[in-house]
């Protein structure tokens, strides 16, 4: 934790231009799961006297696929004391915005030393990747690739290492190492109780979107497959029939997909048994804490017992 820390601090020293002494300071998070992450620091900070407001800048029931800014979101991003995002490949519907904000006030998750970064999942895990299933880059809108599964979210470690880059940013003069112990006990506990779960019960289900991979590593359980990778792909036929064996073989009891997919392709894999439909909603919508995503998100897969 103290190289990560020292590491951290040569990058962002410029934070201490900021006057955060009239007011708390304003930080606003790009999604809802980097809201609820900051937001564990904030009873930790308010033993010591220290307060900040967050806030997430994506509205319920939008993705960063497909949101475009209000007048009132550039103003919000501009205003804010402290900006945390996924970056630009994750959320290119931010970057002209972000140019215009003070780059000593940005916080890139992306690029954060120390931040677990998995590969993406081709739809059939070790075995022969099909001709139509060649999706081990994520391609945007802006033809950039992305080289790593952005839902980093999901992952404990990770939190940990957001959460230690915005208490550096705040410039809180205490123990940082103790305050990101102390927020993240709660956390470590749940998963620690969990992944003693999951091993005794062993889940098997499906991902509709291969977007809980960080969670599946958190909780030593592996996915019997993923469905689709994104949003614009659909298997073709000959993945259909591969997903269908696998239901079969594997005696799969779940599929999990997200709040808006459209599941109807899930009939067309499922075996003699119908698939137990669950929901998880990636971006956490819904959720009062990040102890409560991931709560919510560790019941969902592990109901998925035989």
């Amino acid at each position: 934790m103290v190289p990560l820390l020292i590491g951290i601090f040569l990058v962002i020293t410029s934070f201490s231009t900021m006057s955060w002494a009239s007011s708390p300071p304003s930080i606003l998070a790009s999604i809802k799961p980097l809201q609820l992450i900051v937001t564990s620091l904030h009873k930790p900070l308010l033993q010591h006297d220290i307060d900040f407001e967050v806030s997430t800048l994506l509205p319920p029931g939008s993705t960063p696929h497909d949101y475009v800014l209000k007048p009132s979101d550039i103003v919000r991003v501009l205003q804010a004391d402290l900006i945390i995002w996924m970056g630009p490949v994750v959320e290119p519907y931010l970057v002209s915005v972000i140019a215009r904000a003070d780059q000593d006030k940005v916080i890139d998750i992306s690029q954060l030393a120390g931040l677990k970064r998995l590969a993406f999942r081709a739809l059939l895990e070790n075995e022969e990747r099909h001709d139509d299933d060649n999706h081990h880059e994520h391609k945007h809108e802006h033809n950039e690739v992305l080289q790593f599964d952005p839902h980093i979210w999901w992952s404990v470690d990770n939190a940990e290492v957001i959460a230690t880059h915005v208490l550096v940013a705040l410039e809180a003069k205490i123990d940082k190492s103790s305050i990101v112990k102390q927020a993240m006990q709660p956390v470590r506990a749940l998963l620690a109780s969990n992944k003693t779960l999951a091993m005794k019960q062993k889940p098997s289900f499906i991902l509709f979107h291969d977007g809980l991979q960080y969670l599946e590593s958190d909780l030593g359980v592996v996915s019997a497959a993923r469905v689709a990778l994104d949003d614009d792909h659909r298997p073709g036929i000959k993945t259909l029939l591969a997903l269908r064996q696998k239901v079969k073989v594997k005696q799969v009891v779940c599929v999990v997909a997200e709040t808006n997919t459209n599941v109807s392709i899930i009939h067309k894999i499922e075996a003699a048994t119908p698939l137990r439909q669950i929901v998880i909603d990636s971006l956490g919508w819904g959720r009062e804490s990040y102890q409560d995503m991931l709560q919510h998100a560790y019941g969902k897969i592990l109901s998925c017992h035989r």
